[in-house]
């Protein structure tokens, strides 16, 4: 859609004219007046990546990102052992299963099953090991955890 097309504040209504103008979202892309882009936060992880302008909507999404990521992160793992964490992830991991519904194939004949990460709780689709079991990282927390055979 061309931004000239777009003739209110997809937040809050507001019609554009010369003295409310248009600005984009830079990571939903939608088109707000100034007032529902107050946000500024970078869209990266990268050291030197620079603040760009974000809706109001983003920025509380992102912020709320943020903080779920760095809190699951800061939360301390203990003194346990790895065998003391693959043991509880596995008693956990059999109080959650439900037999064979909890597991698929992907098409390719591997077996896929859905998995909770133990620190940030984000459900993740990971590739059952063929037997024993496997340490994958989340996509979200980058903690390391097992997945198992069973």
């Amino acid at each position: 859609v061309p931004d000239e097309a777009v003739s209110k504040c997809t937040a809050c209504g507001s019609d554009f004219s010369a003295f409310i103008r248009r600005h984009h979202c830079r990571n939903c892309g939608d088109i707000f007046c100034d007032k529902c882009t107050h946000g500024r936060i970078a869209l990266t992880a990268e050291e030197n990546a620079q603040p760009v302008r974000v809706c109001d909507r983003c920025l509380a999404e992102m912020t709320q990102r943020l903080s779920n990521a760095k809190e699951a992160s800061s939360k301390p793992v203990g003194f346990q052992s790895h065998e003391d964490l693959a043991r509880k992830l596995q008693e956990k991991m059999e109080r959650n299963r439900t037999g064979s519904a909890g597991s698929q194939s992907d098409g390719s004949g591997r077996r896929m099953k859905e998995v909770a990460c133990p620190i940030c709780t984000v459900h993740l689709q990971v590739q059952v090991p063929t037997s024993g079991s496997e340490t994958i990282e989340c996509g979200v927390c980058q903690h390391p955890f097992l997945v198992s055979a069973h």
